[in-house]
């Protein structure tokens, strides 16, 4: 299994913050940081600021040296296709390769919060509506980002492009990522465009079914299952014993507002999170390993707690083999 740290701007993070993860990540090994692609606190804390995802890689693009940087994911609501893609493409050359592979990945999804929307005046339509929207997404950007395509024409429901040449082309291409729940939608449009499908805050029994999911879309697509890779993003919250673990939890209960009991707030994180000791989390983690998991984002929801990249690192990875 691969390691990459994930974070959430959008609860009042400032680039300051998220560069120090992602350099701290980067000496410790961590295969990537990725960020969440909002415009308001998801939280509800409406006081907290949000920085824009693409922005913010372009700056990490050229403050890191070797780790994976993208987005978990850009809602296809938020930027036209073309746009979006020449955005990636330039933080891909502005972030160069590692060994022939793309430091950049471009995750891409339906978009959700209907209330951000609204702010900032980006179309919120039905889910289905937003499915097609996605697809079409999809189909831009690698039509843009191939070059054996150009001249790029497309005439669709949500995009229409006439003649459209992409340079330079990203070379290599960005991985993309299609990110969600579902069973049957989610995987079809990975097997058909993506490198990778990301499922979210999912047990190990869910994340079972989301691969026999993918594994179906993969056959229906005629492609084989094994190319295309299955991670996982999930909340992370671990200390180097019990002792360390419970005040992390604690800070985080009193960060998040919950008014609950500490261990009913506590069990609601059971089912999907990696929590607790160096030795409970590797348990996890070997459990979501076996099932298919080759990838997993942690969330880090306690940024300015650089250790717990650490105790991730030094104490649980080598536990994982």
């Amino acid at each position: 299994m691969r390691y990459n740290v994930m974070l959430e701007p959008q609860e009042g993070l400032t680039y300051a913050e998220i560069l120090a993860v992602a350099q701290r990540a980067e000496a410790l090994g961590f295969e990537g940081c990725y960020r969440s692609d909002h415009y308001k606190s998801v939280a509800g804390h409406d006081a907290r600021g949000s920085t824009d995802a693409w922005a913010t890689l372009a700056g990490l693009a050229r403050e890191t040296e070797t780790i994976v940087l993208g987005t978990m994911v850009s809602p296809a609501t938020f930027r036209p296709a073309g746009n979006l893609a020449k955005v990636v493409a330039t933080v891909c050359e502005m972030a160069g390769s590692l060994d022939g592979a793309p430091r950049v990945h471009l995750g891409l999804g339906t978009g959700w919060l209907e209330e951000e929307h609204r702010q900032h005046g980006f179309p919120f339509e039905s889910l289905d509506a937003r499915f097609r929207r996605l697809e079409e997404h999809l189909a831009v950007v690698r039509g843009l980002f191939d070059p054996a395509a150009a001249p790029f024409d497309f005439d669709g429901e949500f995009e229409t492009l006439a003649g459209a040449a992409m340079l330079p082309h990203p070379d290599p291409r960005p991985r993309i990522i299609v990110g969600g729940r579902g069973l049957r939608r989610t995987p079809r449009l990975a097997a058909t465009y993506a490198d990778e499908l990301n499922v979210v805050f999912t047990t190990p029994e869910e994340t079972a079914q989301r691969a026999r999911a993918l594994a179906t879309a993969c056959e229906r697509a005629g492609r084989e299952p094994g190319s295309l890779t299955l991670s996982l993003m999930t909340g992370c919250l671990v200390g180097a014993d019990e002792d360390d673990f419970r005040r992390r939890a604690e800070r985080l209960k009193a960060q998040s507002g919950d008014g609950r009991p500490f261990e009913e707030w506590l069990a609601d994180l059971e089912g999907a999170w990696v929590l607790g000791t160096p030795e409970r989390a590797a348990e996890r983690l070997g459990e979501l390993a076996e099932v298919g998991v080759e990838r997993v984002m942690l969330q880090h929801q306690l940024p300015d707690e650089l250790d717990m990249l650490d105790v991730i690192a030094e104490r649980i990875v080598p536990l994982t083999g």
